[in-house]
């Protein structure tokens, strides 16, 4: 039922590093299994992850101005209405969830995560996490209890700058929609009709057939597996994690919420080994109130980077913006063998 395909194109050119010695240059164009879209694998060699010092912008200027350091936050920031939270807002821990004063949807939340201003994956730690995605799944559960609440609920981060984070202090996108992503939509309806057609949950076979064959599945973690897709969606990979057994906000509970948090405890390590420090992050239910059987909870990590820091070139170019063409310029395969270490201590 699940096909693995791909085809291999060659460019034959003169190559000026090796005195113009013939030379062909192999690019794969794969095919995601659910959605049959294409990524290519492509460019390898030319685009590594740059570290930056992200500690220079932990200085009182830059927190002075920043509307979700302790100082600012019940200033500068919106409340809910208290038919919604009663208190305005919402907190666990050090996180706090609020409005976000410029709206992506009706129901568009911010998770402050943390008091610090700027958190390295170093101390991204499990109870900061885990207060931040807990307070994120009740103030879902919350919309959801609504009359006429919107079906699809999901989060994503923007963790520093590479990844289009426009406020460097730890933060979580929190949203209900009746609208949701053209990714997201894509992915349910094509969840759907893998169902229709052999009467089995996608995202289950998925995970029995990546453990079978092992070249893309680093590990699992309590409930979570964890793997490098086969057509990675970011330049330099892709990381997965799917709950098999879980479809829902409302069948996510403490044992589960503990097993993503270890899981991506062991993905930032992976990261800091490999001087990743910036990434894109989507976490998908099933929608409330229909059948779900088809769908799983999982989450995606897409690493982010400058081409340089001089320049700050973005990693995004017009493959992806005008073609809507993800390129990856590192094997998932390879990328798996090295995340094993971390997924399987």
């Amino acid at each position: 039922m699940l096909k693995f395909e791909k085809k291999t194109v060659s460019t034959d050119l003169l190559d000026p590093r090796e005195n113009f010695q013939h030379r062909t240059i192999k690019t794969e164009i794969r095919f995601d299994p659910l959605t049959g879209e294409t990524s290519r694998l492509a460019h390898f060699g030319m685009i590594k992850p740059l570290k930056e010092d992200y500690s220079a912008w932990d200085n009182p200027e830059n927190r002075s101005r920043c509307p979700f350091c302790p100082e600012n936050i019940e200033k500068a920031t919106p409340r809910y209405p208290s038919s919604l939270l009663p208190d305005g807002r919402l907190r666990r821990g050090q996180t706090t969830i609020l409005p976000n004063l410029s709206p992506y949807d009706q129901f568009s939340a911010l998770a402050i995560m943390s008091t610090a201003h700027v958190v390295t994956l170093d101390k991204m730690t499990a109870p900061l996490l885990k207060d931040a995605f807990g307070a994120s799944f009740e103030f879902l559960r919350r919309v959801t209890a609504l009359e006429d609440a919107p079906l699809y609920q999901f989060i994503i981060w923007n963790y520093m700058p590479p990844s289009g984070g426009g406020l460097i202090h730890p933060h979580l996108q929190v949203i209900s929609s009746s609208s949701p992503g053209n990714l997201y939509r894509k992915t349910l309806k094509k969840s759907k009709a893998y169902f229709r057609r052999f009467g089995r949950n996608y995202w289950q076979d998925l995970c029995a057939a990546e453990k079978k064959r092992g070249v893309r599945f680093a590990g699992q973690v309590g409930g979570g597996f964890w793997l490098t897709p086969f057509a990675p969606l970011g330049v330099l990979g892709e990381f997965m994690v799917i709950f098999p057994e879980i479809r829902t906000l409302f069948e996510l509970d403490d044992k589960a919420l503990q097993d993503l948090i270890a899981g991506m405890e062991r993905l930032f390590a992976y990261f800091q080994s490999t001087e990743i420090t910036s990434f894109n992050m989507g976490l998908y239910f099933a929608p409330a109130g229909e059948t779900r059987d088809y769908f799983s909870l999982h989450a995606r990590f897409i690493p982010r980077t400058p081409l340089n820091l001089e320049h700050k070139a973005p990693d995004t170019n017009a493959l992806q913006v005008a073609l809507q063409e993800p390129y990856s310029v590192l094997h998932p395969e390879i990328q798996c063998t090295e995340l094993k270490g971390f997924m399987q201590a």
